[in-house]
């Protein structure tokens, strides 16, 4: 167990609830990181997934998934407060471990071990001059400080802390004032045997990830502009969508300003083997963020045998 030692029953008998807002088939990077530890842990001890995803996750182990309901713009902040809300139901639980720092934890009954991959205020600060392309960007600064509040609260009372990176650790250390010694620094990783680099490379550019205002896309949009002048054999392909679904507006419409549209590709949300495939193939990556904990997707890249280029940004940063 990390950090501060945690007396427990044998792992058979353990009961462990999980809560992640994020899970497949939703798209994203911690997503992917918690059903690989759920995967790993349910043949394990006695597991339960608490989520708030789009779509149906299909596993051997309890889920519980609140956005049920079929409305592709479930607000999220509700859906991490009722979470919270319904994490404190779960009294036979002997641990809990939370994937969203900013989730409203209300009672502190039980063990809690919180996974932090970024610390909200770090896309607050990007997002302050950025133009929201989904639901994920509304900022208010109301609700911006109260989720700061949340997050402090949730790390000063959880028992051990796990950063995916240390700018995320330094971050909890700084903002929020918790000691160092509480926070272990656990790096993402992949299964490099899944990936398949080839030796028949297309001039092809790549981004995969979710497509919000602090991934910093329209940058990429302008950058390629200008590579594109001298290089018209390339092309540009943005694989992901909005939290909420669909391809942004505001993209599609910078590409047609830019005239570069018939360069660039939306092809939306792929299966995870088209993605890996296409991959595998291209020239390289670009990851223009303006704010990431530790992302999964340049691994995924470096195992494909793919350059990333990627801004100076948090996990990224020298």
């Amino acid at each position: 167990m990390i950090g501060k030692k945690i007396s427990s029953p044998s792992d058979q008998h353990m009961r462990i609830t999980i809560f992640s807002s994020e899970y497949p088939p939703c798209w994203g990077g911690a997503g992917r990181h918690v059903q690989s530890l759920c995967r790993h842990l349910s043949n394990r001890v006695q597991l339960r997934l608490v989520t708030t995803t789009f779509g149906e996750p299909r596993e051997r182990f309890a889920v519980t998934n609140l956005a049920r309901i079929r409305v592709r713009s479930y607000p999220l902040l509700l859906a991490q407060y009722l979470g919270g809300v319904l994490l404190c139901r779960y009294d036979g639980s002997h641990l809990i471990q939370i994937h969203v720092p900013h989730a409203f934890t209300i009672s502190r009954k039980r063990r809690i071990v919180s996974t932090f991959h970024l610390v909200s205020a770090q896309y607050s600060d990007a997002l302050r001059h950025q133009r929201p392309m989904s639901l994920f960007d509304l900022q208010y600064p109301p609700i911006n400080r109260r989720i700061a509040q949340e997050e402090q609260r949730l790390a000063l009372k959880s028992d051990a802390m796990i950063a995916v990176s240390k700018s995320v650790k330094h971050e909890l250390v700084t903002r929020y004032g918790v000691s160092e010694e509480k926070v272990t620094v656990v790096y993402n990783a992949v299964n490099v045997g899944r990936f398949q680099p080839s030796l028949n490379r297309e001039k092809l550019i790549l981004y995969v990830g979710r497509q919000s205002a602090h991934k910093g896309l329209p940058y990429l949009l302008q950058a390629f502009a200008t590579f594109v002048r001298n290089r018209t054999d390339y092309r540009l392909m943005l694989i992901g969508e909005r939290l909420e679904g669909g391809i942004a507006p505001s993209l599609v419409r910078l590409t047609e300003t830019l005239r570069i549209s018939d360069k660039v590709e939306f092809p939306g949300r792929l299966p995870e083997p088209e993605v890996r495939f296409i991959m595998g193939r291209a020239a390289f990556l670009v990851l223009p963020s303006l704010a990431e904990g530790f992302g999964m997707t340049p691994l995924e890249a470096m195992a494909s045998e793919t350059p990333v280029v990627a801004t100076n940004v948090g996990g990224y940063q020298k």
